[in-house]
């Protein structure tokens, strides 16, 4: 999806770090080149005015308990521990632990299809697929296991919070880093499904649009807010919500606050 866009605005220079009630964070790149390239546009008030927002959610917010957040998480790797999860020739996960897995992920609540094999079961695949591309799993002799980075924070949820929230959003200059951050934004500040066609005007304003000169549209948002609600969607649960009202838990607006700011040590 990236090498579709073309960028025609120069990254402008930072901006110093955000505070609220004597507390000083350090903004991600990507962030603060979206705050400075929006400016003072009405866009730009507006996704400010969302950023802030994501600001205060660790500070005003009730503290995380890591492990029940990541159930969906510890649960995946701690099976892939030792001799792994076997595969199918194909290379995906059996039925049963398709199933298994299912149980515990906050996304898999209401649905309503067989579970039988893993590629008819999207959500679940993707999951999977997910935790491996941070690091955390490989296949080695047709079987799931944990990498050494895998092992690490297999025992600790601490450790594998701070590894998601530090892999969530890339840092590089590309149009999906600068997705992610925006759609990041709108969904730690939005109560269910966003806006889609904010976000692709907000990325057109930033400078991106298709080689043809055809802005964003809302299909490319869908890509990126799909990608992330794999992830953010199995951080901790929400009573009674159904997996298409894609209600975010206060963990997973923590999780989201933690991958954009970063606290600057008192003086």
């Amino acid at each position: 999806m990236t090498s579709a866009f073309h960028r025609t605005t120069d990254p402008p220079p930072g901006i110093g770090p955000l505070r609220h009630r004597r507390v000083a964070w350090n903004l991600h790149p990507v962030l603060i080149d979206v705050l400075n390239t929006l400016g003072e546009t009405p866009l730009g008030r507006a996704f400010k005015d969302r950023a802030v927002e994501v600001s205060t959610l660790k500070v005003l917010g009730d503290s995380v308990n890591y492990a029940d957040a990541l159930l969906a998480f510890r649960y995946l790797l701690e099976r892939a521990d030792g001799d792994g999860l076997p595969l199918t020739a194909a290379g995906y996960l059996k039925p049963a632990d398709v199933q298994a897995l299912a149980v515990v992920m906050p996304t898999m609540r209401d649905w309503i299809h067989k579970m039988a094999r893993e590629i008819d079961v999207h959500p679940v695949l993707h999951f999977r697929e997910y935790v491996k591309s941070i690091g955390l799993l490989r296949k080695y002799k047709g079987s799931l296991r944990l990498t050494r980075l895998g092992r690490v924070v297999v025992n600790g949820s601490a450790a594998l919070w701070e590894h998601l929230a530090d892999t969530l959003a890339p840092d590089e200059q590309s149009f999906h880093a600068d997705a992610t951050v925006v759609v990041l934004v709108h969904m730690a500040t939005t109560e269910g499904r966003i806006d889609v066609g904010t976000v692709a005007q907000t990325l057109t304003a930033l400078g991106w649009s298709h080689r043809d000169g055809s802005p964003v549209s809302q299909g490319e948002v869908y890509e990126v807010w799909n990608d992330l609600w794999d992830v953010l969607g199995n951080i901790g649960a929400i009573e009674g919500s159904h997996r298409s009202d894609r209600m975010m838990s206060h963990a997973a607006r923590v999780l989201a606050h933690e991958a954009l700011f970063t606290q600057v040590p008192p003086q």
